[in-house]
């Protein structure tokens, strides 16, 4: 009795594993594969919406021909999560982009707006998991009103 082994059962935690095989090469880290990853969905996002989203340059400008690029990661990896992680619409990922871009061009940092966009996907979060939530719902709508005055949009 006394050399019993008992099988540890490894149980699923978190989220599932995604593929990250593009930015795993050169990011230090899964972590940071991860965001770079959620990035280039936001890349993504612009330019397959590009008609729908004016300006896009503010956050993300390629220049092959003098190899230069501009861009504002913090914002774009948010964007990516949005549409990805947080699996939110293509036209709420649409206007939460025109709203970032309206918010750097009205003076805010990429970092300020990528804090206003964390707080859009977790007040979104909450209020998926508890639809019939007015309270979650109006939290929501508030941290989008601050996003669309950042802005400058009444």
């Amino acid at each position: 009795m006394g050399n019993v082994k008992v099988e540890e059962v490894k149980r699923g935690r978190g989220r599932p594993k995604l593929d990250t095989h593009i930015t795993e090469e050169y990011a230090p880290s899964r972590r940071q594969a991860l965001n770079k990853m959620y990035m280039y969905e936001g890349v993504h996002l612009l330019l397959v919406a590009a008609t729908e989203i004016q300006n896009s340059e503010v956050l993300w400008r390629e220049d092959r021909t003098a190899v230069t690029l501009k861009s504002r990661d913090g914002i774009l990896e948010q964007l990516g999560r949005i549409a990805v992680q947080d699996k939110l619409g293509r036209t709420d990922c649409i206007y939460l982009a025109n709203l970032a871009i309206a918010a750097v061009q009205n003076g805010y940092t990429t970092r300020e707006v990528e804090i206003a966009l964390r707080e859009i996907r977790m007040a979104a979060k909450s209020s998926m998991k508890n639809p019939d939530s007015e309270a979650l719902y109006c939290a929501l709508g508030n941290t989008v009103d601050i996003l669309r005055s950042m802005g400058g949009i009444a």
